[in-house]
């Protein structure tokens, strides 16, 4: 039987909440890029293709199998709030920053746009309600060809929209300058776990050792900060400090202190309860190991 509305029991995990953020060089596998700054309105992203409908003697009207895409026109839209000689570099297209004033940082542009001056891409981070992974839209080659136009008002701040246009690479002609990463729902409540070398109550450890924590399943990279793993000695609580590292499969991360640990000395590692896994589930607790090094 038709029904009449198209809302299900599944409608309210596929909305896409709020404002979202815009970044520049965002990197999908990582979760890491620069914000470019703070908006108001939102933005907006357009994927349009040129289409064609051939035509053929005979034939009243469009016909299946005879359209041909003969463009695609791509671009995200932000619209920001926040205004720095960053920004406005970036929205000149071929601007430029001069900061030896001792009072002003200079903004300029140049008349010709030269490679360098696309940027590798401009991605919008949003929220889906079904889902603690964001939905990400990328274009690449990205540039704002529109310049910039900066509307002042009486007891109002002034928005900059910049509309940045994705434009095809020589070296892939066939691909279309974006892409949507679309986080999958899953039915996962599975808390993850972790192990660590070296393991609660080692001894005799050597001072160059690594702390290696490595995980049942893959986590969100947005964890792996000094405030969620670190070192410290057992004495005094003294933190050690040392570079994180997150292999590609997302699932060890590695401890490298910056400098040898002290002989004969009792330490302890500490991942904490907020790393999730990709799903949003967390450790069920801190898990705390003690060992002492030789």
């Amino acid at each position: 039987m038709p029904v009449q509305s198209g809302f299900t029991e599944n409608t309210a995990e596929h909305l896409i909440f709020d404002a979202g953020a815009f970044y520049k060089n965002y990197n999908p596998v990582t979760g890491v890029g620069t914000l470019i700054g703070a908006t108001r309105g939102g933005g907006e992203f357009v994927a349009k293709p040129t289409i064609r409908p051939i035509e053929i003697d005979g034939v009243k009207g469009r016909a299946k199998g005879l359209n041909v895409i003969d463009a695609w026109d791509v671009s995200i839209k932000a619209n920001l709030i926040e205004i720095t000689p960053e920004i406005l570099r970036v929205a000149l297209s071929t601007g430029e920053v001069n900061t030896t004033d001792p009072v002003y940082d200079v903004v300029t542009a140049k008349n010709t746009i030269e490679i360098a001056d696309y940027i590798d891409n401009i991605a919008w981070i949003g929220r889906l309600s079904g889902s603690n992974n964001p939905v990400v839209i990328i274009i690449y080659n990205a540039l704002n060809t529109e310049g910039v136009t900066l509307t002042t008002a009486d007891k109002a701040e002034s928005v900059l929209p910049i509309t940045f246009f994705a434009h095809y690479d020589a070296s892939d002609l066939d691909t279309v300058p974006f892409k949507i990463y679309y986080p999958k729902l899953s039915t996962d409540t599975v808390n993850p776990t972790v192990v660590t070398v070296p393991a609660d109550a080692a001894t005799a450890i050597a001072t160059t050792a690594n702390i290696v924590w490595t995980f049942n399943e893959a986590i969100q990279p947005a964890a792996v900060s000094p405030a969620n793993f670190f070192l410290m000695k057992a004495l005094d609580g003294t933190l050690v400090p040392g570079s994180l590292a997150l292999n590609a499969a997302r699932t060890v991360v590695t401890l490298d202190p910056t400098a040898n640990m002290t002989a004969a000395t009792a330490y302890i590692a500490t991942v904490t309860k907020n790393v999730k896994d990709l799903n949003g589930n967390a450790l069920i607790d801190n898990v705390i190991t003690n060992f002492t090094t030789a």
